[in-house]
């Protein structure tokens, strides 16, 4: 009977004993401890969590432990994008990297618990939430589970606004890593000018104008010719008239058939070709 006393006694204070260290855990090594503060209010929350809205990276030696995230962008509307140990997303993908990580997105709040600030994630589809007590400061993101800190830190805001770039390039913001920096691109050539017309040529004296598919083009003028039926025309191309006879077409016959002072071909008006006009 004294002994199962005795026993009794001694499960009582190994029991005191369990519960005592327990109680002296510090809540920020239980990554799972999800008990809410209540009394809270919505602004007081809403201020803590706009101070995480960022895009953040774990940055190896300098972060310290590897926690869950490699990348971890966090937005104002409440959803968030991050690349997360691949455990968490398919345990079956194994990797040749370190850290090994996949895709993950979803949901993000803020709550307290024991007065300290506590960011949950609920990934999308049906995987379970994750709670990591955090801080930040200077652009520094601290995050604990499971008594393990890693820091992420902030990508810098740098934007084609702060940039320079050299003659004959452009800023562009370019993918890398699934963020985005500005990087100086080279301009295009420009465009060609358009094709001359006749319109916008002067030609020198003895060629004319010709539009082409490539543009105006200054060709040397075709002689003038005597033609029609009666060689009574003057022109620079073949004509064709009817055949019918009159005195003064004789008087053609002797004419100087020339391009004249408006660039047109024509008879020279000369004191022979006016009288035999006056007189055939």
């Amino acid at each position: 009977m004294k002994l199962l006393k005795l026993l009794l006694a001694s499960l009582a204070v190994s029991s005191f004993a369990i519960a005592g260290c327990s109680a002296d855990v510090d809540p920020a090594a239980e990554g799972d401890d999800d008990v809410e503060d209540i009394g809270v209010s919505q602004d007081e929350l809403g201020a803590r969590a706009r101070q995480f809205v960022g895009k953040f990276n774990w940055e190896g030696a300098s972060s310290g432990a590897f926690v869950d995230f490699e990348q971890l962008s966090l937005d104002a509307s409440g959803g968030y994008t991050a690349k997360v140990d691949a455990g968490l997303v398919n345990p079956a993908v194994r990797c040749i990297r370190f850290p090994c990580t996949l895709p993950e997105s979803g949901a993000w709040s803020v709550f307290t618990s024991g007065g300290k600030t506590k960011i949950r994630v609920n990934p999308a589809g049906r995987k379970p939430s994750r709670s990591y007590w955090a801080t930040i400061a200077n652009g520094t993101l601290s995050l604990t589970r499971f008594g393990q800190t890693t820091k992420l830190f902030k990508q810098s805001t740098i934007t084609c606004a702060n940039v320079r770039c050299a003659a004959g390039t452009h800023c562009e913001m370019r993918g890398i890593n699934g963020g985005s920096i500005p990087v100086c691109i080279a301009d295009a050539p420009p465009p060609p000018p358009p094709p001359a017309t006749c319109a916008a040529v002067l030609c020198m004296v003895g060629t004319v104008c010709v539009e082409k598919p490539t543009g105006a083009e200054c060709v040397p003028q075709p002689p003038c010719v005597k033609t029609g039926c009666s060689g009574h025309v003057c022109s620079d191309r073949s004509v064709i008239t009817t055949c019918e006879f009159r005195p003064e077409y004789a008087c053609y016959q002797q004419a100087t058939c020339e391009r004249q002072a408006n660039g047109q071909c024509g008879f020279t008006q000369t004191p022979a070709l006016q009288a035999c006009l006056a007189n055939p």
